[in-house]
């Protein structure tokens, strides 16, 4: 069900349109029924999700072991891309690819036209990567967290430990 509706009801009502009661109530079903859809799902939508989420996962694990210092953030979002592409035939993603490195990562929601994923990634900067393919509107949502040499420092692995103790 692909609804775009609610916004041409406020519309017609601003400008006086007849029947704004019958298309109120028209809403209110759709959002009971949208929101159906939402709770419920059918088999094939369960495995449609997880296949996403398998590809996707794949996609962070390959992404790990390419990831060297120098790269570009862009580039890792490149690969992320490319592999969910690839491999699984997902052309979109969930939502915009969040490739954040060192002080980036403290950037909320970064990646986005206005903060796009353009830093170089120094060895011993830590990556966040928050990224998700999307199948048949489906979609997953996997946020990484990881040095990008490999090897935490003192100081990271505390705090890397910290927030994973506080996830559980």
């Amino acid at each position: 069900m692909y609804l775009q509706h609610s916004s041409l009801v406020k519309l017609g009502s601003q400008i006086g349109t007849e029947g704004e009661e019958e298309e109120e109530e028209d809403t209110r079903q759709n959002d009971e029924l949208s929101s159906l859809n939402r709770l419920i799902k059918t088999d094939m939508e369960l495995d449609v999700i997880r296949y996403t989420n398998r590809i996707s996962s794949a996609a962070h694990r390959h992404l790990m072991r390419s990831i060297k210092p120098g790269m570009y953030q862009y580039q890792a979002e490149s690969i992320f891309r490319h592999y969910c592409y690839f491999h699984g035939g997902m052309r979109h993603m969930s939502y915009t690819c969040i490739a954040a490195t060192g002080c980036d990562c403290a950037v909320l929601h970064y990646g986005h036209a206005g903060k796009p994923n353009e830093h170089q990634i120094l060895d011993g900067e830590m990556c966040l990567f928050d990224m998700g393919g999307e199948y048949y509107c489906y979609s997953s949502d996997i946020t990484c967290s990881f040095p990008v040499n490999g090897r935490f420092t003192d100081d990271q692995k505390l705090i890397y430990n910290a927030v994973l103790c506080a996830s559980r």
